[in-house]
């Protein structure tokens, strides 16, 4: 009876083992990707689904890029044994957003993939050039995932001749800063057609370069300015040569009349320092008035009529004291 018992607890018991390890081989274990996976183009990569369980069974992993299956363009090796996925030289295809899965309907993990390229080529690349200049303008779409180092502008004569000096001349690439986004192009030849080879770099290397082409001006000649300037005289009205007349002459008046002005204000300007030195030396040298008792009036000394008691015969009226002195008998 006591054995029995035994038996059958045993029984119990090996069967609740067996329901507990055919519930856990039903529940798998992953790993997470993470979220974000940045990787240089044409770089190793392998992504790991990472399930672990703790019964062994042969079930498949699957992988899908942007919800759909992975297709002949990637560079993906699917090793569904051990649920990797190899890539041996990425591809900028390949970038995008991967899920795992098993042979359930519900993803286990997912990773987005961006792949770092160098720049990508720019855009509105522009040349406006004149007799010996030129000017580049251009704009930057993408530069692939890390700074962009410089940038590099190649140009030359599209189609010289042999023997001139615009084919024996070698233009060397100029390297332009990357905060730049304008470039002047100096000592180019008059009347030639050039062609520009523009492109962006970072430390993946140089991206996609821009083609563009384009011709210098031919230096005028004097006599070709003035047969400019009156070719179109002609569809010129009455109306136009009046107001053009008139704005000339409009321009001179006014020109004339600031000139009188200030030839005005020069003389007055010098009238005025005139007066002021005037009155600067008036301030400074004395004023001498000569005493008038000093100076001896022949007119009003005369004879006497006899010589007076002291033998004098002339009579002075006035000495340099200003007082009159009276002869007077003693």
């Amino acid at each position: 009876m006591m054995f029995g018992k035994i038996l059958h607890n045993s029984l119990l018991l090996i069967l609740s083992l067996n329901d507990v390890f055919l519930e856990a081989s039903y529940h798998h274990f992953a790993a997470g990707l993470p979220s974000l996976i940045e990787r240089d183009l044409g770089s190793r990569l392998t992504l790991q689904c990472n399930i672990s369980r703790q019964h062994q069974q042969a079930q498949r992993v699957l992988w899908l890029k942007d919800g759909r299956g992975l297709g002949p363009e990637l560079s993906w090796t699917v090793y569904e044994y051990r649920g990797d996925l190899v890539s041996s030289g990425l591809l900028l295809s390949d970038a995008g957003n991967y899920s795992c899965y098993l042979d359930t309907p519900h993803p286990q993990t997912s990773a987005q993939l961006v792949i770092r390229t160098p720049p990508g080529r720019l855009a509105n690349v522009t040349v406006h050039p004149s007799s010996v200049v030129a000017t580049v303008r251009w704009h930057v779409t993408s530069d692939g995932g890390y700074p962009i180092s410089h940038f590099t502008l190649a140009y030359q004569a599209a189609e010289a001749p042999v023997n001139s000096s615009a084919a024996a001349h070698h233009y060397l690439p100029v390297h332009i800063s990357p905060a730049a986004r304008q470039f002047f192009v100096y000592h180019l030849e008059p009347g030639t057609p050039y062609m520009f080879r523009m492109w962006a770099s970072n430390r993946l290397g140089p991206g996609e370069a821009t083609t563009v082409y384009a011709s210098t001006s031919k230096p005028l000649d004097p006599a070709e300015v003035v047969q400019k300037m009156f070719a179109g005289g002609d569809d010129f009205s009455t109306a136009a040569w009046m107001v053009a007349v008139s704005m000339v002459m409009g321009t001179i008046l006014i020109l004339s009349c600031l000139s009188c002005l200030l030839i005005y204000k020069e003389g007055r300007h010098e009238e005025l320092q005139d007066e002021v030195e005037e009155e600067e030396e008036s301030s400074v040298v004395p004023h001498i008035v000569a005493n008038p008792g000093f100076e001896v009036d022949l007119e009003e000394s005369f004879l006497l009529d006899r010589p007076d008691c002291n033998d004098n015969n002339e009579r002075a009226v006035r000495t340099n004291n200003n007082s009159v002195v009276r002869p007077s008998h003693v």
